[in-house]
């Protein structure tokens, strides 16, 4: 008997070594947790609030961002080359999509992103010029985590989003390309939206809460080829697929048959709201 507990003595120590190794990783794991949760409590709000850089946080952050964009344009290819109208095409995009924040000459003062925090990057300095195409339509694309940048994947096609990038290589003090200039909406315009309500009132809301009036105005009177008057089954298949020229598609997650119908009904009106 005791030569079988001097043999099984060794092992019953390696035993007791690994139950106490996995025992302390146990503990270090939820104090690591605890502190976390504790931390999290004590300075989430003032985090969450904070509208000043702390000492690093935006070297930190452009750190994390390039490594980010590397690592997800990695997985990327480029057109071989950009259709001919995508310059165009990435223009109106831009309008509609990322001029709130990023502002009509791209340098950072759309009314948005001056607000956000941290504010909106000029898209037209080195720091944007210097990335390849791919980290541009990755971060179009996924959008920034904790920077108020939104990922337009689900949005816009991948050539609306390649067409962004060939609009955004354009960007220069000598070659930028004026954004169309789009007419503001008038209180009494925004009066009539509604969403509690149903028909036009109803589709006024979703006019403006969709980002159409970003484009095409608030009674479709956008310049040029913006201007919006048709809401036949062109409107239809325009809205649902989008367009090659930069108009996203909105399908049946995003606008229900019903509020589509509501919309239309907006659209109908600017027949008779202008001349």
């Amino acid at each position: 008997m005791a030569e079988q507990i001097e043999t099984m003595t060794p092992r019953s120590q390696r035993i007791r070594v690994w139950l106490g190794r996995v025992l302390w990783l146990l503990a270090g794991s939820l104090l690591t947790l605890l502190l976390f949760v504790l931390s999290a409590w004590l300075w989430g709000p003032s985090l969450l609030a904070h509208r000043t850089d702390w000492p690093f946080e935006r070297q930190l952050g452009r750190t994390m961002i390039d490594r980010a964009a590397a690592q997800g344009a990695a997985q990327l290819t480029p057109p071989s080359s950009a259709r001919p109208q995508a310059l165009e095409t990435g223009r109106i995009v831009y309008l509609g999509a990322c001029s709130q924040c990023h502002g009509a000459d791209a340098d950072g003062k759309g009314w948005l992103g001056m607000l956000s925090y941290p504010p909106a990057s000029a898209l037209n300095d080195a720091d944007t010029q210097a990335r390849s195409d791919a980290e541009l339509y990755w971060i179009i694309a996924n959008g920034l985590s904790f920077t108020g940048m939104p990922g337009f994947g689900d949005r816009l096609s991948d050539e609306q989003i390649w067409a962004v990038v060939t609009y955004l290589r354009s960007l220069s003090p000598n070659t930028l390309a004026p954004v169309p200039v789009i007419p503001t909406p008038t209180t009494q315009e925004l009066a009539g939206a509604d969403s509690t309500q149903t028909g036009a009132s109803r589709g006024a809301a979703l006019y403006t809460a969709l980002g159409c009036v970003n484009c095409h105005g608030a009674v479709g009177n956008a310049p040029g080829r913006l201007e919006l008057r048709a809401t036949d089954q062109r409107a239809v298949r325009a809205i649902r697929e989008g367009t090659e020229e930069g108009m996203p598609a909105y399908s049946t997650d995003v606008l229900s048959e019903a509020d589509l119908r509501a919309l239309l009904q907006y659209i109908a009106t600017f027949r008779t709201s202008r001349p």
